[in-house]
């Protein structure tokens, strides 16, 4: 598939597609075409001041969106997933990594404003606390209006550790070792909507600005 950058604050997709969202615009709206299957994946760039972003998109009749979102910086940010048409599906989720004194707001939004048929929309979100003092505000939303819709919501907000980490460190890992290897799972898990040869490099690149 395609590989797209966000270079414009309104976007037309009409072909199947990989879209890379940097942050270097603030507000974006994506207008997906019919038939065709969107992997869209935002992660913020680093910013001397806090920024606030917003980004809106439609997903037409029997389309495809699938979205990730990795945030690891202060932020603001506003994702909001609208079905406009018949056997439509979207998937929006979002992994916010808090290091030390950290304040982040997300509020992701599942839409269907008209009694469409047969659509799927969810959108779900995982916080994790790296270290102390950092915040993270969650605000999960469903503004539907239909009654043939399968889909929901979820957040969860945890601390490296537990059971997983016990598990690595009796069988010989630091625990150092054995919270990186954790955290690369969620970070790779929420990299699936890029291109695949990029997903390494990106986590690689993530792991160096959390520098924890």
């Amino acid at each position: 598939m395609k590989n797209i950058q966000i270079t414009s604050e309104k976007i037309q997709i009409n072909e199947s597609c990989y879209i890379f969202d940097n942050g270097s615009i603030l507000s974006v709206d994506i207008n997906i075409a019919s038939w065709i299957e969107v992997n869209y994946c935002f992660i913020g760039k680093k910013n001397e001041e806090k920024a606030s972003y917003h980004r809106h998109v439609t997903i037409a009749k029997d389309s495809i969106f699938h979205g990730t979102s990795i945030v690891i910086d202060s932020l603001d940010l506003w994702i909001i997933s609208e079905i406009i048409g018949d056997n439509a599906k979207s998937n929006l989720d979002i992994l916010a990594l808090a290091t030390d004194n950290m304040q982040i707001s997300v509020e992701g939004v599942a839409k269907v404003a008209s009694p469409y048929r047969q659509v799927f929309t969810r959108v779900d979100q995982m916080n994790i606390l790296i270290w102390k003092g950092s915040r993270v505000r969650w605000v999960p939303k469903l503004e539907i209006n239909t009654d043939d819709i399968e889909g929901g919501h979820s957040c969860r907000i945890h601390r490296l550790g537990g059971e997983s980490l016990f598990y690595l460190t009796s069988r010989g890992l630091s625990e150092k070792n054995a919270e990186t290897l954790l955290l690369n799972s969620e970070i790779l898990r929420h990299l699936k909507t890029i291109e695949p040869r990029e997903r390494e490099n990106t986590c690689h690149e993530i792991h160096m600005r959390l520098a924890w």
